[in-house]
């Protein structure tokens, strides 16, 4: 067995997994002891990225107990956690008992860069995937653009289904400023913006609401 040690991982549980510079303080951030390796085919390490996964009870015995990570008075272990890679990336995936992938993380750039330099000495391992539905977000947003449009995708929604037709008012007057009278061309219109791409209006608004959640506290 190939182990790794030494590394930082930022575990989500989220569809999207976040690249090294868009980790943030409260993150699950784990600083792993020692961690299995293994080598796979670039198609499976897509669906590892890109699918909800499933592999089977053969490899995760092989890999059982085998992940320590610092604890804050001593080593502790998890149950079912490996590094793969394909030889030009990596990610660490948390499975539970049943062999279903729970939480994935991306690797920091040096790290990464030294798995992929270990991983050349390395054979393929023919890993069994059962692959579930495709997991949605867009690659190119970033983790800023998606709690914006998150965000804001609840704000609109609220507010039409409870009625509240002013603040959606408001909403549209902030995003394409001038004013619309009709409620559902309003809201269609809202969803349809956000949807496309974030802009600097998205962001305004985007702050102005957190800061109204961050009054009521």
């Amino acid at each position: 067995m190939i182990y790794v040690y030494d590394i930082i991982l930022n575990w989500t549980d989220e569809d999207k997994v976040y690249e090294f510079f868009e980790w943030e303080l409260n993150d699950e951030i784990e600083h792993i002891k020692r961690i299995p390796l293994f080598k796979i085919d670039i198609m499976s390490f897509d669906s590892l990225l890109h699918y909800e996964v499933k592999v089977d009870n053969d490899f995760m015995n092989k890999i059982y107990h085998l992940t320590e990570i610092y604890g804050s008075d001593k080593i502790q272990k998890l149950n079912y956690a490996t590094l793969f890679t394909d030889g030009t990336r990596a990610m660490a995936i948390e499975f539970d008992e049943s062999g279903t992938a729970i939480y994935r993380s991306k690797l920091l750039l040096d790290e990464e860069q030294d798995v992929i330099i270990l991983s050349s000495k390395l054979l393929e391992y023919k890993l069994n995937i059962i692959k579930g539905r495709k997991k949605v977000y867009n690659l190119f947003n970033t983790r800023l653009e998606n709690d914006i449009r998150k965000i804001l995708t609840i704000e609109i929604n609220n507010s039409y289904k409870k009625g509240n037709f002013d603040k959606l008012k408001y909403l549209y007057f902030e995003c394409f400023g001038k004013e619309q009278g009709n409620i559902d061309i309003a809201y269609k219109k809202l969803l349809e913006s956000i949807d496309k791409e974030i802009n600097y209006n998205h962001s305004k608004l985007y702050e102005v609401i957190k800061l109204s959640y961050q009054n009521k506290r």
